[in-house]
C-alpha cells in the first residue's frame, strides 16, 4: 500500500470512528457562534452578513443556513450561548435554607453578569433594537436582556421555599400587606444585583464592576429578601424581644 493509500485509509477510518460526525458538527457550531459573536460586537448586527460569518467560521453558507436560517436566529443562539449555565449552575438548591439558596443563585447570576462580552452584547441589543425589530423576538425568547436563564430558576426555587414553610410569599394577585408572588420577588432580587453589576457597565466607560464572588451586593439582596419574607418559624429568624 502506498503512502497516499495509507493516508486515505486513515482518513476513512477517522471518519468512521464513533462520534466523529457529532464532533465535527459541534466544532462547526462552536466556530459559527464564536465568529458571529465577534463580528456582531465588532461591526454591529445590521452590518454583519451571514456570508461573512460563514467565511470567518470556515464553513459553507449552506452549512450555516442549515443551522441558522436567519440572522436573527443566529443572534438568538449567540445570546443563549453567552447566558449558558455552566454545569455547576444546572441544579437549583434544595429548599430548607433560604440564605444559602439565595446566596448561591445570586452569586451564580453575578458571575454570569461579569462574563466577558455580556455587557457588550446587551449594549448591542439596546443600540440595534430600534432599527432591527426582528431582534425583539430573539431577545424575548432566547434570553432576557438582564437576567438570562435565572428568572424561572429563581422563581421556582422561591416557590419551593414557600411550600417548605421557610419563606412567606403571597399567591399571584394576593392583596395582603407585604404579600408578593414568587415572580415579583424574583424580579426584585435579580434587579438589585443587575442594577449594580450590569447596568452601570452599559452607561459608564469608567465603571469597574466589583468581584462578583466577594461583592456585598449579593449579600445585601439576600438580606432584603429574608427581612421581608423569612417565615417567623424559620431557624434563621431572629427571636423577637
Amino acid at each position: 500500500m502506498t503512502t497516499a493509500d495509507q493516508d486515505r485509509s486513515g482518513a476513512r477510518d477517522g471518519a468512521c470512528a464513533p462520534g466523529y460526525h457529532e464532533r465535527v458538527k459541534a466544532e462547526n457550531r462552536a466556530r459559527m457562534i464564536a465568529a458571529a459573536r465577534d463580528l456582531f460586537l465588532a461591526h454591529g448586527y445590521d452590518k454583519t452578513s451571514l456570508a461573512r460569518i460563514a467565511k470567518e467560521a470556515k464553513v459553507s453558507t449552506g452549512t450555516l443556513f442549515k443551522w441558522y436560517p436567519s440572522k436573527a436566529a443566529l443572534f438568538a443562539a449567540v445570546a443563549a450561548e453567552q447566558w449558558q449555565l455552566d454545569e455547576q449552575y444546572a441544579e437549583a438548591p434544595a429548599p430548607g435554607d433560604p440564605r444559602h439558596g439565595l446566596t448561591r443563585i445570586g452569586r451564580d447570576y453575578a458571575c454570569l453578569l461579569a462574563r466577558p462580552g455580556t455587557a457588550a452584547l446587551c449594549r448591542l441589543v439596546i443600540t440595534e433594537l430600534p432599527r432591527m425589530p426582528e431582534l425583539a423576538h430573539s431577545v424575548g425568547t432566547g434570553f432576557a436582556l438582564d437576567r438570562g436563564p435565572f428568572y424561572e430558576r429563581l422563581r421556582d426555587y422561591l416557590e419551593a421555599e414557600s411550600r417548605a414553610g421557610t419563606l412567606v410569599l403571597g399567591a399571584a394577585g394576593a392583596a395582603g400587606a407585604g404579600e408578593r408572588p414568587a415572580s415579583a420577588v424574583a424580579e426584585q432580587f435579580l434587579g438589585m444585583i443587575c442594577g449594580q453589576l450590569l447596568w452601570p457597565q452599559l452607561i459608564r466607560d469608567d465603571f469597574v464592576p466589583p468581584d462578583p464572588v466577594h461583592s456585598a451586593i449579593v449579600d445585601e439582596a439576600v438580606a432584603l429578601v429574608l427581612a421581608r419574607h423569612l417565615a417567623a418559624s424559620s431557624p434563621l429568624a431572629e427571636p423577637r424581644a
